[in-house]
């Protein structure tokens, strides 16, 4: 299933609210990590793991990996 996040890295608490009733789901997720050396989308891909209950490698990145709006592939 596809789902596309929109990210805000670097705040002062973490925040998670997803909207399954769109295709593709949409996601607004904010982060405590920094956009650097990668550290914001791998806490994004460890809460969206959390969030569909399966492991951290069944979610693949699919765009977005600079920006703040992604799209990502979560394999069941």
């Amino acid at each position: 299933m596809r789902v596309r996040v929109l990210v805000s890295p670097g705040a002062r608490r973490e925040r998670f609210s997803i909207d399954e009733g769109r295709i593709p789901i949409r996601a607004e997720i904010a982060v405590k990590e920094v956009a650097e050396g990668n550290r914001a989308n791998e806490r994004v891909r460890e809460l969206l793991a959390l969030h569909f209950r399966v492991d951290k490698t069944k979610i693949r990145f699919v765009s977005g990996m600079r920006g703040t709006s992604k799209l990502f592939d979560v394999i069941r």
